[in-house]
């Protein structure tokens, strides 16, 4: 499961002082790290068996306590992720983008956009594990992609843990890739520090933008998963 990091005595300290539990840090962590948010239905589902009321409460806690913030984003409701669309290693021969991308709209074709609560990571939570985060979220009319960002890590944590712990989020790494394509997670292997596999969301990509992703990792030699 998504694993805690070693803290300093200070934010120890802290974390004992306003009563964080190893649940609420996982969920923090994981908002500070690994993705920009979870909707109120994500956390509830996965960190307290579907109950929305106490995760609710939880959640207006840990606001007070100025570590997240709740934010309403227009989404469209998806399935959960269960598999990846495509997985692709080098050596493979080259997807159909074609059909790849009719798949992916037909998934979101007919889903309503509709308001739905979600939860941010603060600064002061950004500022305690290490992240970079402000309280808000700076792009609304990607939430639907960043929430299936967050589907599939939460789809990790729950099957193969070990990824969902090895993996490393795209704003994290944004300062490390300029002029390069930013995929939405690198599993990073912790002992060699090398890519096991690229994380995508497709969410309503064309042909040509599968294109340029699968031509992407061709050209760095990394395989990946588009979801």
């Amino acid at each position: 499961m998504l694993t805690t990091v070693a803290t300093s005595g200070f934010l120890r300290q802290f974390m004992e002082m306003i009563q964080v539990t190893e649940r609420d840090e996982k969920i923090l962590m994981a908002l500070v790290l690994k993705v920009r948010l979870f909707s109120q239905r994500q956390i509830a589902n996965h960190w307290w068996n579907g109950d929305v009321a106490n995760a609710r409460r939880r959640l207006r806690q840990l606001t007070a306590d100025h570590l997240v913030s709740r934010v309403t984003v227009p989404v469209r409701a998806l399935s959960p992720l269960t598999k990846p669309m495509l997985c692709w290693e080098p050596g493979d021969a080259r997807p159909n983008a074609d059909s790849i991308a009719y798949r992916l709209k037909r998934r979101l074709r007919n889903r309503p956009i509709r308001s739905v609560t979600a939860w941010v990571a603060t600064e002061r939570s950004g500022q305690l594990f290490g992240g970079r985060c402000r309280g808000e979220l700076k792009h609304r009319v990607q939430a639907t992609h960043d929430l299936g960002v967050s589907g599939i890590l939460l789809h990790f944590d729950a099957c193969l843990p070990q990824w969902a712990e090895a993996w490393q989020g795209e704003d994290l790494l944004a300062h490390t890739r300029r002029g390069e394509k930013l995929p939405d997670a690198f599993i990073v292997d912790a002992a060699s520090n090398n890519v096991v596999c690229v994380i995508e969301f497709g969410g309503d990509y064309d042909a040509r933008r599968i294109h340029e992703f699968h031509a992407d990792c061709v050209d760095r030699d990394l395989p990946y998963q588009l979801w």
